[in-house]
């Protein structure tokens, strides 16, 4: 079946735009990559049944706890949806859209780019389910960073819930794992690094070599 022509405009100017910054189309959807190994911030070109267009999703995904989605764990919306009603009008819309994706992924890099600014940003965002998966972002940053009684202090705060759900319990044992190296920073990283391995599989995503990441 030929793609819509709304599509085919989405997919030329995303690669076009995209493509000296090393950020790639996640097979033949609407969805980019921008892969930094530890995390993946996802550019979504959203499609809406029944309706010609789209609406512009910008967020980052950590890999350091194994799943096989892709997940907005800091951002989502970036925009109103935008209808296709000519080939100039939406073309124009999109240059625009995708230039703000750019900005959006660029400015996301610039706060990962080392695990001190990397804290900072983590420490000081609200995530959904701030109580939870915020204070496991939190405590996974300040062990890397190698300050094991704020991680320590995150991780309790997440043991102090009631534990329901079989995924709410498979955390609670993970965190329970991860707290016993919390002193030795080393091993920590490493197994920080085993798990990131471990998500990148399930997420299918490219082997790539990274040294020193830490």
């Amino acid at each position: 079946m030929a793609l819509p022509e709304h599509s085919k405009i989405i997919n030329k100017v995303a690669r076009g735009i995209f493509k000296e910054y090393g950020i790639e189309r996640k097979g033949q959807s609407r969805t980019w990559l921008d892969d930094q190994y530890w995390y993946t911030t996802i550019i979504e070109f959203q499609p809406f049944k029944d309706r010609q267009g789209t609406c512009l999703n910008v967020g980052i995904n950590f890999h350091w706890y194994e799943q096989e989605y892709f997940s907005f764990d800091i951002g989502n919306r970036e925009s109103d949806f935008i209808d296709f009603k000519s080939e100039k009008q939406f073309q124009s819309e999109m240059e625009s859209l995708t230039e703000k994706a750019l900005k959006l992924t660029i400015e996301l890099r610039k706060k990962m780019a080392d695990l001190k600014s990397a804290e900072q940003t983590i420490i000081n965002h609200k995530f959904t389910s701030d109580n939870l998966w915020g204070n496991y972002h939190r405590a996974i940053i300040c062990g890397l960073n190698n300050e094991p009684k704020k991680s320590d202090k995150y991780f309790n705060e997440i043991l102090k819930n009631d534990f329901d759900a079989p995924w709410a319990k498979k955390l609670k044992d993970r965190i329970l794992v991860l707290k016993t190296d919390l002193n030795n920073v080393a091993k920590f990283q490493n197994n920080i690094d085993r798990i990131i391995e471990r998500t990148r599989k399930e997420k299918k995503l490219k082997e790539i070599e990274i040294k020193n990441v830490w």
